[in-house]
């Protein structure tokens, strides 16, 4: 199991540490007003300066392509706050309503793209955020990554628990730390409900590999952190069940899937027949019991479909309505609240109000146009490319692949609940995001030894990783344990 102290990059884990420390405890809120958002943010730009301040150490690789990814996921938003004559900007599409208000007024000033600029300025210092954690990510070593893993379950633990408290204690409890909140549901360090469950069920993919990492290293299933992981993910479940979260129990259900399927169950004595019995054993069980909590007939006072979401569901045609008449400029990166606005009908005016869209893709591209668009669809086909290729040609060590595949599911949860919410504009899930994307890609003292390994030793596999994270040749240890009457697990 790896020491955070075996680390070779023990700064590097301390920034990580912190940053995630900062985010989860201050980032838990979307809306423009809250000031604690600025926390998450100033610990971002000092991990930066922190990175990049010129010392003795190892230099930071960054790949071109992703250098030009955030270079334009950057100037975007720039872009959009930039003056333009008043003849320009009246000809972009969508500021009729605006340019009517002006010509009443007699005014004819310069105006940005961005219909709220200082949204889109707070959507600009945003990006800081999983910019800072994907740098940390990607300049840490295995170890450093596993430690940080460990402390995004243990900081979901206590959110899970501190969420069951608010619960108990009532809509009055002290414990909502934020004015707008859900406040009939467990929230956590949240603002609301559904971003804790996606939070906890992200952490049950965690709980899991740690529980396969165990299991590889002692070649059987070890008591202690079986009964561990046990526990960790009972308490994420309940918290789970107390957020009332739709999406959260289904995640809940992908989550422990995708977690007990990365167990090394056959490399601990286990027949594949009985794996594969298990496994269609546990994914019914788990998918009757998802059907029990979705259909009412369990649970039904929790998770039942309220108002809200079917009219989340109906205003969909009108969001893209919306992005078409901004197309291709896009209103301005954070700017949906008040460009909303303009399109709400009075049958439907009430006290309330949409401060996002609750369908990330369609946001962006009301406000990002076809730049946000690209940019989405870049980084989907490069998360499907690192999927590919962990699948089919992952590292040798299995506890590598591992690491990466736990990033990929728990980053596959976010991407798909994005789909009917806004997970990734709250600073906690934006810098967990950053920290997994970086851990997809493979650390460099581990490609760099794999290079040597190929180079110098032939098919000598190399991949597993002693008490420093140094790396060994399997056949090395193959013989060292066969001395033993021993068996290597990988």
């Amino acid at each position: 199991m790896p020491n955070p102290f075996s680390t070779n990059r023990p700064q590097t884990l301390y920034a990580a540490l912190a940053l995630l420390s900062v985010a989860v405890l201050f980032g838990g809120a979307t809306r423009y007003e809250v000031g604690t958002t600025m926390l998450p943010r100033l610990a971002a730009l000092m991990a930066i300066v922190y990175l990049f301040w010129p010392r003795n150490r190892s230099p930071l690789r960054v790949e071109r392509g992703a250098l030009f990814f955030w270079a334009v996921l950057f100037a975007l938003p720039l872009v959009q706050l930039i003056p333009l004559p008043w003849s320009v900007w009246t000809a972009l599409p969508g500021r009729g309503l605006a340019q009517h208000v002006y010509t009443a007024l007699g005014d004819k000033p310069w105006l940005p793209i961005s219909l709220s600029p200082s949204r889109t300025l707070d959507f600009l210092l945003a990006l800081v955020v999983p910019l800072a954690a994907w740098l940390l990510g990607k300049h840490l070593d295995y170890a450093g990554r596993v430690v940080v893993l460990r402390a995004v379950l243990l900081f979901a633990l206590a959110s899970a628990t501190l969420g069951l408290i608010q619960l108990t204690m009532g809509a009055d409890s002290p414990l909502y730390f934020y004015h707008v909140t859900n406040d009939d549901s467990s929230v956590g360090f949240f603002s609301n409900a559904n971003h804790l469950a996606l939070f906890l069920a992200g952490a049950i993919v965690i709980a899991l590999a740690w529980l396969a990492d165990a299991m590889t290293v002692s070649g059987r299933i070890p008591a202690p952190a079986a009964v561990i992981c046990g526990l960790a993910i009972t308490v994420l479940l309940f918290g789970i069940a107390g957020t009332s979260s739709r999406a959260g129990a289904i995640f809940s259900v992908v989550g422990l899937l995708g977690g007990l399927a990365m167990l090394p169950l056959e490399r601990i004595g286990l027949k594949r027949g009985y794996v594969l019995g298990g496994s269609a054993v546990v994914t019914l069980a788990l998918a009757a019991g998802l059907g029990l909590v979705l259909s009412g007939r369990v649970l039904s006072d929790r998770f039942q479909i309220d108002d809200g979401t079917q009219e989340r569901i109906g205003l969909l045609p009108r969001f893209a309505h919306v992005a078409h008449d901004f197309f291709p400029f896009g209103s301005g990166l954070g700017s949906f609240e008040p460009v909303y606005k303009s399109y709400e009908r009075a049958s439907e005016l009430s006290f309330g109000y949409w401060n996002q869209a609750h369908q990330d893709y369609l946001q962006v591209a009301i406000e990002g146009g076809l730049v946000g668009i690209l940019l989405i669809l870049a980084f989907l086909v490069w998360f499907a490319i690192r999927v590919v290729r962990i699948w089919y040609h992952g590292d040798d060590s299995s506890r590598m692949r591992r690491q990466q595949a736990t990033a990929a599911l728990f980053m596959t949860m976010i991407l798909a609940h994005g789909m009917g919410d806004y997970p990734m504009r709250t600073g906690t899930i934006a810098c967990i995001f950053g920290f997994l994307a970086a851990f997809l890609t493979v650390p460099e003292e581990a490609g760099a030894s794999r290079s040597r390994s190929r180079r110098d030793l032939g098919e000598d596999a190399f991949g597993v990783y002693g008490q420093n994270q140094d790396v060994v040749p399997d056949r090395a240890i193959d013989r060292g344990l066969a001395a033993q009457g021993g068996e290597h697990y990988s």
